[in-house]
């Protein structure tokens, strides 16, 4: 008897210590939007960048999260003042972005991090 509940015991405890469901490692965010304090449009919203230790105000009027795993725990709240990190040439063009240009972010996260770590930025138009 007591054999037979040591194997059982064995068998399951390697089962039961591995969490079976999906939890995204990282997540894609395609932000869009101007630099300024503009009013934002219906869906959009106000927020404030933290890039190499300034604080941007940028209106976004696109925000979208591409998760690496389907999970309906993902939805972590928004920081209200993200910090964009990665390379300085992708963070210049951030800070040096004019009002009047479009500008969109494609960034990294991991999920529950403030953090975006920045991997390319597009200005329309360039000038």
């Amino acid at each position: 008897m007591a054999g037979a509940l040591l194997v059982v015991l064995g068998v399951g405890a390697p089962a039961a210590a591995h969490d079976i469901t999906s939890h995204a490692v990282r997540e894609l965010v395609r932000i869009q939007g101007t630099l300024g304090s503009a009013t934002p449009p219906p869906n959009g919203r106000q927020l404030t960048f933290t890039v190499r230790g300034q604080r941007l105000p940028f209106t976004a009027s696109e925000w979208r999260v591409f998760a690496f795993a389907d999970d309906a725990t993902l939805k972590q709240p928004e920081a209200p003042a993200p910090e964009l990190v990665g390379d300085r040439a992708i963070l210049r063009r951030v800070i040096t972005a004019r009002p009047d240009q479009l500008i969109t972010i494609l960034a990294e996260r991991r999920p529950g991090s403030s953090d975006l770590f920045v991997l390319t930025v597009d200005r329309c138009p360039e000038r």
